[in-house]
């Protein structure tokens, strides 16, 4: 719009309303004050900004490998000093309940070198490695006073000898195993089994050699045959065949035929308990290798 003002144009000018801004803060702008008033954001606020600026050049420092492994050298050294001293330090070792044998088994397979600390030792790691023993039945492992480590053991009893093709193992009564020797010279009084799968009846094995204690001298030892059943064999060379089942009862038998009769005496080869109603003496061999007369049936 243009106005005349004697010969001058007056030109009006009309400036744009503004709209008035509302003063309160939008939502989001809301909510974003109020979090950052939240009492966990102040904590992190005033806790977390120092805590970054102390760590940043620490692990700066850290980042380089060598100053790594050199603290862990430092704190390592700081350890030992710590873990030697010498109230924690042990100087021996003692074993009670073995043998010389199993004394000498245990030592090795600890190998410990002494001194050592007691904080370098893992006592329920050294008893499973002293139960590791085939000849270990029960083993404890304790500290004692004046630097000793203690080893306690109990031995499992040998019963029994199983012959081998070469030299003999040692058993338990439940047939488990000891020790392998090569010879019967320090050994001379256990009895003998053999015989494919004999370990795993070694129970009956030594109820019968309970049975037969009082003739044990008489007897050579035991044969498994066919992984059910025993021969024994006496030190005369006669054989006893005992019956799968009850073998101690078709003992008890022949003990009491023997008592009445002497019939371990007499010259009969073979005592043949297999069947339970009848008792088979077989007669020996002539020169000729025959078998001097029919098999004898006795009944009971």
């Amino acid at each position: 719009m243009q106005l005349d003002c004697g010969g001058c144009f007056l030109q009006q000018i009309t400036f744009p309303k503004f709209k008035k801004q509302d003063p309160a803060p939008s939502r989001l702008r809301y909510k974003l004050s109020r979090w950052m008033l939240s009492p966990f954001v102040k904590k992190a606020i005033f806790y977390g900004f120092p805590l970054i600026i102390l760590a940043t050049p620490i692990l700066i420092y850290f980042h380089d490998q060598k100053n790594k492994e050199k603290l862990e050298e430092v704190t390592y050294d700081l350890y030992r000093k710590v873990i030697e001293r010498p109230e924690f330090m042990l100087d021996a070792l003692s074993i009670e309940g073995a043998s010389d044998s199993l004394n000498a088994e245990i030592r090795e397979v600890l190998g410990l070198h002494f001194p050592i600390s007691s904080f370098d030792l893992d006592l329920a790691e050294l008893r499973e490695r002293v139960l590791s023993l085939p000849p270990v039945e029960i083993a404890e492992a304790h500290i004692k006073g004046g630097g000793i480590l203690h080893i306690k053991v109990d031995e499992k009893i040998p019963a029994l000898l199983l012959k081998k093709e070469i030299g003999f193992n040692i058993l338990s009564e439940n047939g488990e195993y000891i020790r392998s020797v090569s010879s019967r010279q320090h050994f001379s009084d256990l009895p003998v089994i053999t015989g494919e799968g004999a370990e795993n009846a070694a129970s009956q094995a030594t109820a019968i050699f309970k049975t037969i204690y009082r003739n044990l001298d008489q007897v050579r030892g035991l044969v498994f045959v066919g992984q059910r059943r025993w021969n024994i064999i006496m030190t005369s060379g006669q054989v006893v065949m005992l019956p799968e089942n009850d073998p101690e009862q078709a003992i008890q038998k022949i003990l009491i035929l023997d008592k009445a009769e002497q019939i371990l005496s007499r010259q009969i080869a073979v005592f043949d308990f297999r069947l339970p109603s009848r008792i088979t003496l077989r007669v020996p061999s002539d020169k000729y290798g025959k078998i001097n007369s029919e098999v004898i049936g006795v009944r009971n």
